[in-house]
């Protein structure tokens, strides 16, 4: 207020206004700079050609979209609508705003062009990767006589994305650059080498950096995180190792993607090392990195870790908060999830729906169905009650907490349900043993909603069909999986169909499933038919499956116990008191049975 008062009180000329204006938004003060703009107009002065540009831009990087359209119809009013540097900027502006027809509409209308004009254009679609548009407009300006410079090229590539045809005119761009002797550009070169990182071709984007004369952090940033994306993480460790020898300078990305290829490996030793190097160039503090640091120490499962990462951060970001709650919840951890979501509450964080989405899986994983209501209740105060993953959660939530009908009451109300929501409510009436409702909830979503199920929809099937004794639709299913779907079948697949056809008694078609499986027999397909011996008296299959389970886990204890409880169901103390004594023998302890109830 000082500042526009002595302002006011001075005789500023224009040019002093707009050496004001432009220092500011130049310096990053954008509110200043429409301050300033706004005490100019009530010292009775208009802005010219060099006031509007600045002006144009403090509204572009505020996102003031209704404060740029009023000053745009101002600058029209003044007679400013042929200047092709201020026209110039309001296709920018109304482009960082998110309004590309408005954008095109200026640059439609306008009578003379420059080349930063067509670049701006050019940039906008790039920025909404419409790269038909941008390539015609590349095209037209050429036909119209102007030479692109390296930043049109850069504009084009930069929105290459997608399929392969856009790649190939990716290429067509990168060959017009080297013919008008652009191809040395540093800002070009990072440009194509980023597009084809983008398409995986990763090794014709090395070859492109082995080439580069000059080389930038940008440069290593970006093949380093080409590497990583095609989880070839030996050569993406090999090349900052590299970087590090040449001195290169590191920055947050730089970390970030090493810190992911730490996690996606599972290399706690690695992530650590990784994490010292990081406090010892003074920037774990940086939210981006703190954020990778405790995603990566929950992935490798060290939560401790995770968790000191996490206090020692004086500013948290509801991203960290979520993250370090989603820790808790990957690792099992439901309890001290709930709890932190809690401590979260009592800050002046807002949770948002990501964050509100897994503390409900947490109440799920707990089946504490009191604090489920009231984080819904939480939800629904602050507007996220129509949010899709949070509908989704409270599906899941309810179901495992018991309440399958309030499951299906939300379930109902989402209105643009997508693959999530569809199989957390066919999972749901698996678990409570609704096998019909499940099947007719899947043929409802493939054939009203055209949703094609994945292999996770299908578990959630099979296991309906296991609860409920359905063994002819577990077949069909099972069978019509990757006959119409192409969905290999997994694991968890192969032990519901086990688990299905020995609960229906079908033993040996059971065993010829698991013999036949293309994958090597997992305990989670043998127990089940381990069970199903017990239930159906057959002794001498289960003394094979036993055998088989023995050898895969001859440690856990459970399994002796389950073998002796088969013997005494049919009456063979000796045999099931020979099987309790390996217990003792081998010095296995059995994991004492326990319930959950919510105090």
């Amino acid at each position: 207020m000082q500042l526009q008062s002595y302002m006011l009180t001075k005789r500023l000329s224009l040019a002093d206004w707009n050496s004001l204006i432009q220092t500011s938004s130049r310096n990053g003060f954008f509110s200043e700079s429409l301050d300033i703009y706004s005490s100019m107009l009530k010292a009775g002065l208009r802005g010219d050609n060099f006031t509007f540009p600045s002006v144009a831009k403090a509204c572009a990087k505020l996102n003031l979209l209704i404060d740029g359209k009023k000053i745009h119809a101002h600058t029209f009013l003044l007679g400013f609508q042929q200047d092709v540097f201020v026209q110039t900027a309001w296709i920018d502006m109304y482009s960082k705003c998110s309004e590309l027809a408005s954008s095109r509409q200026v640059f439609e209308e306008m009578t003379t062009r420059n080349l930063v004009s067509w670049n701006s254009m050019i940039s906008t679609y790039s920025r909404f990767f419409q790269i038909d548009e941008s390539l015609g407009l590349f095209k037209e300006m050429r036909v119209r006589g102007f030479e692109p410079n390296s930043s049109t090229f850069v504009n084009v590539v930069s929105g290459c994305c997608g399929s392969s045809w856009v790649l190939r005119q990716g290429l067509s761009v990168q060959c017009c650059a080297i013919k008008l002797g652009l191809d040395s550009d540093l800002l070009l070169s990072n440009s194509i080498m980023s597009m084809y990182v983008r398409f995986d071709v990763v090794t014709v984007a090395r070859s492109l950096f082995d080439s580069m004369v000059e080389k930038s952090n940008v440069s290593w940033t970006t093949i380093i995180g080409g590497y990583v994306k095609l989880c070839d993480f030996s050569e993406a460790f090999s090349l900052f190792d590299q970087m590090r020898r040449e001195l290169v300078s590191l920055d947050s990305i730089t970390y970030v993607n090493l810190i992911h290829t730490c996690a996606e490996i599972g290399t706690l030793s690695l992530g650590s090392s990784v994490h010292t190097l990081i406090i010892k160039c003074g920037c774990e503090h940086e939210e981006i990195i703190a954020n990778s640091i405790v995603s990566m120490y929950v992935k490798c499962g060290d939560l401790v870790a995770g968790r000191r990462t996490f206090d020692s951060m004086h500013e948290k970001s509801v991203v960290l908060w979520t993250s370090m709650i989603g820790g808790y919840v990957h690792c099992g951890h439901a309890n001290e999830a709930l709890t932190l979501f809690q401590s979260l509450l009592a800050t002046t964080v807002k949770p948002n729906e990501v964050t509100i989405a897994i503390a409900l899986s947490a109440c799920a994983d707990s089946a504490s169905l009191s604090m489920g209501e009231k984080i819904e209740e939480y939800a629904n105060f602050y507007g996220f009650q129509s949010d899709l993953r949070v509908q989704t959660s409270l599906v899941h939530m309810y179901c495992k907490c018991g309440c399958i009908e309030k499951a299906k009451e939300i379930f109902d109300k989402v209105s643009d349900k997508d693959l999530a929501a569809w199989g957390s409510m066919i999972n749901g009436y698996a678990m409570h043993g609704k096998g019909e409702e499940a099947l007719s909830l899947f043929e409802k979503m493939q054939k009203e909603e055209q949703i094609v199920p994945d292999a996770i929809v299908f578990t959630g099937v099979l296991l309906a069909c296991s609860h409920s004794g359905l063994v002819e639709d577990g077949l069909k299913y099972f069978v019509s999986m990757k006959r119409d779907f192409n969905i290999e079948p997994s694991m968890e697949h192969y032990s519901c169909l086990v688990d299905l056809l020995g609960r229906a008694g079908y033993l040996s078609l059971a065993l010829k499933t698991i013999q036949d499986m293309p994958i090597k027999a997992h305990i989670r397909a043998l127990v089940p038919l381990l069970s199903a011996c017990r239930a159906h008296h057959r002794i001498q299959l289960a003394e094979f499956v036993a055998k088989r389970i023995f050898d895969l886990e001859p440690q856990n204890a459970g399994n002796y116990k389950l073998m002796a409880n088969i013997y005494a169901s049919v009456g063979k103390w000796m045999e099931a008191a020979q099987m309790r004594g390996l217990i003792n023998d081998r010095g296995l302890v059995k994991e004492p049975g326990w319930s959950m109830i919510e105090a």
